[in-house]
């Protein structure tokens, strides 16, 4: 058995992020995977033994790589708000610059694929974990409502969401004043 090459996986994962942003995951074939990746059909079996194989990676791939710089600027003196601003501000930016995640992720839960398993919920629970500690930190401290700190999370991200995808399809950049509206907005639903 050939042994796997981590760099190799990442160019079959990439290629399959561009193909499902232009064909969709229904329309993704391993076959054609294999064109974009420049790699034999049976390259791509080797590292994934079927289409739901490589959809589940792929998921958990992009999870942590958009995940990854979240973080970015945050100290820990920071005070809470200004941590919950620079992490939305991080998200949306995060988002704006890779829509073809947000494509991906759109597909993937409206999908057959998607992966309900311990070990998967568990993996999501561990990144998100933070975030959620943030907010329940909040609420200890009488800051942020009392309510569940995924609901919470769910509602800011679902607002960035779509303000990304409004500055993607329209080209435009947010601007300062924009951004202080929009975390004003994501504040005053959150806060106490």
């Amino acid at each position: 058995m050939r042994t796997k090459d981590e760099a190799k996986e990442q160019l079959i994962l990439d290629a399959a992020l561009r193909l499902i942003n232009r064909v969709g995951l229904a329309g993704l074939k391993m076959t054609d995977l294999a064109r974009e990746a420049t790699v034999a059909t049976g390259t791509v079996y080797i590292y994934f033994t079927d289409k739901s194989a490589l959809v589940d990676r792929l998921y958990a791939y992009l999870l942590r790589k958009s995940m990854g710089d979240l973080y970015a600027g945050i100290e820990e003196a920071d005070p809470l708000r200004v941590k919950i601003r620079k992490m939305a501000r991080n998200y949306l930016d995060e988002n704006v610059a890779h829509p073809e995640y947000t494509v991906f992720f759109e597909q993937y839960f409206r999908s057959p694929y998607t992966n309900e398993s311990a070990q998967r919920q568990q993996e999501e629970a561990g990144l998100m974990h933070p975030i959620y500690a943030l907010v329940v930190q909040g609420q200890r401290e009488t800051i942020i409502k009392e309510a569940d700190p995924e609901l919470l999370v769910t509602l800011v991200c679902g607002m960035l969401n779509e303000l990304a995808k409004q500055l993607t399809y329209t080209g435009q950049l947010v601007s300062a004043e924009d951004w202080e509206t929009t975390f004003s907005v994501i504040w005053d639903g959150i806060k106490r």
